[in-house]
C-alpha cells in the first residue's frame, strides 16, 4: 500500500469514527452505537439510564420507608393494646388483693370465734363429766351397800358352737349340708347353704340330681368333678346345669361311667 492509499484509509476511518462520535454525543436517549469493542450508548441514553436507575432507587427507598412506617404504626397500636390490657390486669389484681384481705380478716374472725366457743365447750364438758362421774360413783356406792353379795354369772354354757348356732351357722355331716351367716351391706343377715355329695353317672349321658335340702330362696352356683380317672385319649367334659332350688342335671361327657363329686351353693 502506497502513501496515498494509507492516507485515504486513515481519512476514511476518521470519517467513520467521527460519525460514530457524533452519534454518541448527539444521539437520542434510546440509541446504542456499535463499536469494535461492543455497543456504546449515546450520552443522552447514558443520562436517561442513570436518571431511571436513580428514580428507581429512590422509589424503592421510599417504599421501604413507607413499609417501615406502617410496621411502626402497627407496633405502636399493639403496644397501646398491651398497655391497656396491663392496666386492666393491674386493676383486677388490686381488686383480688382487696378481696383476699377481706377474706383473711373474716377467716381470722371466724377462727377466733371457733377457738373461743371450743374452749367454752371443753370447759363445759369437763364440768359435766366430773358431775356425771360423781353421780355414778354415788350410785355405785349405794348399790354396793344395798347388796350383801355380788352378782355371779355362769358362762360355762356359752361356747363358739352356741354363738354360731344363734346366728344360723350349722354343720350336718350326715346330710352333707353346711350353713353359715353372711352380713349384707344393708345390715341384714343371710344364711348361705353349701351342699355336696357323690352321684353315679353313666357314660356320655345325663343324670338327675336331687339336692340334700331344698334351698329356701335360690340356687346360686355349683360345681361337678370326676371321682374317677378318665382315659387320657378321650374327652372328659362334665357339667352341672338346669339347676333349681331342689336339684340339677349332671352331664357326663366322657365314655367312662363312675361316681361324680358335686357341690351346690344357695341361700
Amino acid at each position: 500500500m502506497n502513501m496515498e492509499e494509507r492516507l485515504q484509509a486513515v481519512v476514511s476511518q476518521a470519517e467513520t469514527d467521527g460519525k460514530k462520535w457524533h452519534t454518541i454525543i448527539h444521539g437520542d436517549n434510546t440509541t446504542t452505537v456499535s463499536t469494535e469493542n461492543g455497543n456504546v450508548p449515546t450520552v443522552a441514553k447514558q443520562m436517561a439510564d442513570v436518571r431511571a436507575e436513580v428514580i428507581k432507587s429512590v422509589a424503592d427507598y421510599l417504599g421501604q420507608c413507607q413499609t417501615a412506617k406502617n410496621e411502626t404504626l402497627q407496633i405502636k397500636a399493639e403496644t397501646l393494646s398491651i398497655k391497656t390490657q396491663t392496666e386492666t390486669l393491674k386493676a383486677e389484681t388490686l381488686a383480688l388483693r382487696n378481696e383476699t384481705e377481706t377474706y383473711k380478716d373474716l377467716a381470722q374472725t371466724t377462727f377466733n370465734s371457733i377457738a373461743s366457743a371450743t374452749t367454752a365447750s371443753v370447759a363445759q364438758v369437763q364440768t359435766e363429766g366430773q358431775t356425771q362421774i360423781a353421780l355414778a360413783t354415788a350410785q355405785a356406792d349405794r348399790a354396793e351397800q344395798a347388796s350383801d353379795s355380788k352378782l355371779n354369772i355362769d358362762c360355762s354354757n356359752i361356747n363358739l358352737s352356741t354363738i354360731l348356732s344363734a346366728f344360723g351357722a350349722t354343720s350336718n355331716a350326715g346330710s352333707n349340708v353346711l350353713k353359715f351367716p353372711l352380713l349384707l351391706p344393708d345390715g341384714a343377715i343371710r344364711t348361705i347353704i353349701i351342699q355336696f355329695g357323690v352321684k353315679y353317672c353313666g357314660s356320655d349321658g345325663d343324670t338327675s340330681l336331687t339336692f340334700n335340702e331344698t334351698f329356701p330362696n335360690a340356687y346360686l352356683t355349683g360345681q361337678a368333678t370326676f371321682g374317677f380317672a378318665v382315659n387320657t385319649g378321650s374327652d372328659g367334659a362334665l357339667a352341672i346345669y338346669n339347676a333349681t332350688r331342689t336339684g340339677a342335671i349332671l352331664r357326663n361327657g366322657s365314655n367312662w361311667a363312675g361316681n361324680v363329686n358335686w357341690l351346690a351353693i344357695g341361700y
